[in-house]
């Protein structure tokens, strides 16, 4: 009989490993084949529109499989950035290649397992956070929904990307290891965050609004304030909002980076790329992004101790940055004004302004779903297919029935999900949410607990960066729902991270994984 023993020192031999390889290697053939008899587009095209930089792209996909394989973490530091650039579906939409992600995330998840299987692991096995828990039964409620879902095709579509989003936050915890792979993750942001910020602050200055720059560079021309009509930038997402939403996230991780670094490089390069996230934020012209962003600075002054005679000058030039902003972008903050309770009235008033009035009625009808369907919703992604039947109850100060074929959307994440997955799904979903929040802050608190502040204060901004989206999203609904399950699971992994490593453990290494 095989003990327990035997078959470790099995595994462990240098013939195991060779047999666990070719195992491997004929499994991803077999999976290579299947994918390829399929005859996806890129593989249809002829001889002749191959060229020159099709050898050079194949031939660094192929470099970089190598090093996925040889060095899963540095395909999870590419994995967090093509998720956050949102380059895969750029490539997608633009070039019409396959998904980049789900060909990362395959080649990250075979590396991970070829580790496990050599035995060079120390640590065996996977790693279940707790935060699992209540992320799958969130998932469970969402295909629970699609039984009642009027549209099942929308439904499913949804399903899908928590399922994407779940598989995500498996990689990033299992993978997340230690304070040096915590922080490349974090710095991978921050540069991505830099890069996206570069490509729409030089848009915006040089007036390129009728080029996408890649398909990074998307432009909406919208209403700003009043009638004035001026392009709003979303770089490569589709929407403005959108777009500010996950530059807000990325506002304390250049902060932090910028304030704890040691190495006068890297702190001039967190101050560059918050520099740029920031000139981002302003045009994207979102008023949800600024006052995330301001709530998010705030708590940063915070969780720093900054001194009044610090903060002074900080606020100073934050005014200055707003007089050099453009004029329509603080027109529009000032709009946030018609929220405040009139002093001659004791009630809430809200002036006519049509954004304002949508929302409440979209709001308003998302209420009026979860009311009427309080246990599993509407169905997940059917929030549209009920909105004339619940919103004739809700009523507008304004015309709001343009466009019929338009799809709608709460404008508030949680809303949208208690419409749609109702009670149960609203309670797994403040579960996973509030339980990777409050992940970030017991890491923090770990930290500090180990006399290791720099760790402490990585895990803050995480806490910091989780804050800022789930603001934000107030006033959004679950599009890009995959940037947050990211930042979910960098909240879990900072925990884990301060339970296993010894106190005092070094961290400083640099941001980028060595070859």
């Amino acid at each position: 009989m095989l003990t327990t023993g035997a078959a470790t020192s099995w595994l462990r031999g240098d013939g195991a490993r060779r047999g666990l390889a070719c195992v491997a290697a004929a499994l991803a053939a077999v999976c290579a084949g299947y994918y390829l008899s399929g005859g996806p587009r890129w593989l249809a095209a002829g001889l002749d529109a191959v060229g020159p930089l099709h050898v050079l792209a194949l031939a660094a996909g192929v470099l970089c499989l190598l090093l996925i394989l040889r060095r899963p973490e540095a395909g999870l530091v590419l994995l967090a950035a093509v998720l956050y650039t949102n380059l895969s579906e750029v490539a997608v939409r633009s070039y019409g290649v396959p998904s980049l992600l789900q060909l990362l995330a395959a080649a990250v998840v075979a590396g991970w397992a070829l580790r496990k299987l050599s035995g060079d692991e120390v640590r065996p096995g996977m790693v279940f956070d707790p935060l699992l828990f209540p992320a799958v039964a969130y998932c469970a409620v969402v295909l629970l929904s699609t039984l009642v879902a009027r549209d099942a095709a929308l439904a499913d579509e949804r399903l899908a990307e928590h399922l994407k989003g779940l598989a995500v936050f498996l990689i990033v915890t299992n993978l997340t290891t230690t304070r040096a792979s915590l922080r490349r993750v974090v710095w991978a942001l921050v540069l991505s965050g830099a890069f996206l910020g570069a490509v729409s602050v030089v848009q915006v200055l040089t007036r390129s609004y009728g080029s996408e720059f890649g398909g990074f560079g998307r432009v909406k021309l919208a209403q700003i304030v009043g009638g004035v009509r001026e392009p709003r930038i979303a770089g490569p997402l589709s929407d403005p909002n959108f777009y500010a939403q996950i530059l807000v996230a990325l506002v304390p991780l250049a902060l932090y980076r910028a304030w704890d670094e040691r190495r006068a490089v890297l702190k001039a390069l967190g101050v560059l790329a918050l520099a740029l996230i920031g000139g981002a934020l302003v045009f994207t012209y979102s008023r949800g992004g600024a006052v995330a962003a301001g709530l998010v600075l705030a708590l940063a002054a915070l969780d720093k101790k900054v001194r009044l005679r610090l903060v002074l000058p900080a606020v100073a030039l934050v005014v200055l940055l707003l007089l050099w902003a453009p004029a329509e972008f603080g027109g529009r903050l000032e709009t946030l004004e018609r929220l405040l309770p009139d002093e001659d009235e004791e009630a809430v008033t809200v002036h006519a302004e049509s954004s304002f009035e949508q929302r409440k009625l979209l709001m308003g009808t998302a209420w009026e779903m979860f009311d009427a369907h309080p246990v599993v919703g509407v169905g997940a992604g059917n929030y549209s297919e009920h909105f004339d039947e619940f919103s004739a109850h809700v009523g507008s100060a304004t015309p709001s029935y343009e466009n019929f074929a338009e799809r709608r959307y709460p404008h508030n994440l949680y809303l949208e999900v208690a419409a749609e997955t109702g009670t149960l799904g609203l309670v797994a979903f403040l579960l996973t949410v509030g339980g990777a929040l409050l992940s970030a802050l017991v890491a923090a608190r770990h930290f500090r607990n180990k006399g290791d502040p720099g760790a402490a204060s990585l895990a803050s901004s995480v806490a910091l960066a989780l804050a800022g989206y789930l603001a934000s999203s107030l006033f959004l609904h679950g599009h890009y729902i995959q940037h947050l399950w990211l930042l979910v699971a960098l909240a879990a992994a900072a925990r884990n991270v301060s339970r296993a490593e010894p106190a005092g453990a070094s961290y400083e290494k640099p941001p980028i994984p060595s070859l």
